[in-house]
């Protein structure tokens, strides 16, 4: 049995609900396991907004936290899903195939890449014994196409993402307190300044100078 990360993308938003919940339906058959899946919408300004969220023995708004997927669509809800969805270009319309979104140079850029404006996706973490089950699912939806990635390959690139945001976080954070120390190192010579032309004019009222 594989477990894949999967993303079903169509032009009907109804037609991606109905595929959230027929891939449950075909996991109380036993012919997959779904393990969590998600709605997501891409807005015409590049921006991805998350219609439902499910994921197994779990309730309640957050399910997907602590997850793979959740950190997926966290991260691509996030900026970077802004920059991969502004980068790419895409809109309602544009020919999408799995060749252009292999050709990308990243896992989380090919799960951007397929669901373009004007668009609704399902992605989903699935264990799946044939990938016949999900192909038919989408074909008799309509799906605009189907992507199927390994688990540990996704897993691997969302630690990358994490660990390289964490590391641009840090080198702004120390940036930013030497920018810090610069100007207050220049406002202290005014301070340093102002403190002895202070103190000349206090010794001269003093000493009657």
């Amino acid at each position: 049995m594989d477990t894949n990360i999967l993303v079903l993308s169509f032009t009907e938003q109804s037609k991606a609900f109905q595929a959230f919940s027929e891939l449950r339906e075909q996991a109380e058959d036993q012919k997959l396991v779904v393990v969590n899946e998600a709605i997501v919408e891409r807005n015409p300004d590049g921006t991805l907004v998350i219609h439902d969220n499910w994921a197994q023995n779990s309730s309640g708004e957050q399910v997907l936290n602590g997850t793979l997927l959740g950190s997926v669509v966290g991260l691509l809800l996030g900026p970077l899903g802004v920059l991969l969805g502004a980068s790419m270009g895409a809109l309602v319309g544009e020919s999408l195939s799995v060749e252009d979104a292999a050709i990308r140079s990243s896992l989380l850029a090919q799960i951007a890449s397929v669901i373009p404006a004007g668009t609704t996706a399902v992605i989903a973490t699935v264990q799946e014994y044939v990938p016949q089950v999900v192909d038919q699912v989408a074909a008799s939806l309509g799906a605009s196409l189907v992507l199927r990635r390994p688990i540990e390959a996704v897993e691997r690139e969302v630690l990358a993402q994490q660990k390289a945001q964490a590391a641009a976080a840090a080198e702004a954070e120390r940036v930013l307190v030497q920018q810090h120390s610069n100007e207050w190192h220049e406002r202290m010579n005014e301070w340093q300044k102002q403190v002895s032309t202070s103190l000349h004019n206090l010794k001269s009222k003093i000493t009657g100078d």
